[in-house]
């Protein structure tokens, strides 16, 4: 099971900024899920992301 991780917890693990974190969340690039008021990104979100530039770069 994939742990629930917050803002703080996902820009440790991919060094974007803030606005880069919420533009990757609008554009479907991380996919993330609201809980009421708050958006949560899950670990597995962000080893798909990574792979992605991997992908990407190859």
């Amino acid at each position: 099971m994939s742990r629930l991780l917050n803002e703080e917890e996902v820009r440790k693990l991919i060094p974007v900024g803030h606005s880069k974190y919420y533009e990757l969340i609008g554009t479907g690039e991380l996919r993330s899920v609201k809980i009421g008021r708050r958006r949560f990104v899950t670990e597995q979100a962000v080893a798909d992301y990574i792979a992605g530039l991997d992908q990407a770069a190859a």
